[in-house]
């Protein structure tokens, strides 16, 4: 009898250990998760701002102003491209592609006579499609729930 209840009292130790163990593990993952989520926000965030600043450059008639913004954005990637989603770095690189081809775009339809400006332009008008694209892929891979409130109750009149 005495070894029965030695026996249980071994295994319920390795129980409780085992299962203070896989309590604090769990706890351990969802505050790493939960800190991902919060740089992940923060990452998205600049990411729009970023986006924002691209959006103002692109109807600057500078160079210098244009290549300010590339190298920003290349800062900011270097700094946050792992918490992005794959999408939004990859439209983030054919965005600076755009930036440095087409912008400004007086530079870019000077290159080109006469008769051929009306192709260059709608070729610069499809590959805007990537910067229009980066906005909303931005906002649509950090989307969260959004948070529900209820209604307030109606206050109902006293009556005398």
């Amino acid at each position: 009898m005495e070894t029965i209840t030695a026996l249980f009292t071994i295994i319920g130790g390795f129980l409780g250990s085992f299962i203070t163990y896989v309590i604090f593990k769990l706890e351990r993952k969802d505050k790493f998760r939960m800190a991902a989520i919060e740089k992940r926000l923060e990452a998205h965030q600049k990411a729009y701002a970023q986006y924002i600043k691209i959006i103002e450059v692109m109807d600057s008639l500078s160079r210098d102003d244009v290549n300010l913004v590339m190298k920003d954005t290349r800062l900011f990637l270097a700094d946050y491209s792992l918490y992005l989603e794959q999408g939004t770095r990859k439209m983030f690189i054919a965005v600076l592609g755009f930036l440095n081809a087409f912008c400004p775009l007086d530079d870019y339809l000077d290159k080109f006579k006469d008769e051929d400006r009306g192709r260059a332009f709608d070729k610069y008008q499809n590959k805007m499609e990537d910067v229009e694209t980066l906005g909303y892929l931005i906002q649509k891979e950090v989307q969260l729930e959004p948070i529900a409130i209820k209604p307030a109750k109606p206050i109902k009149k006293l009556t005398n």
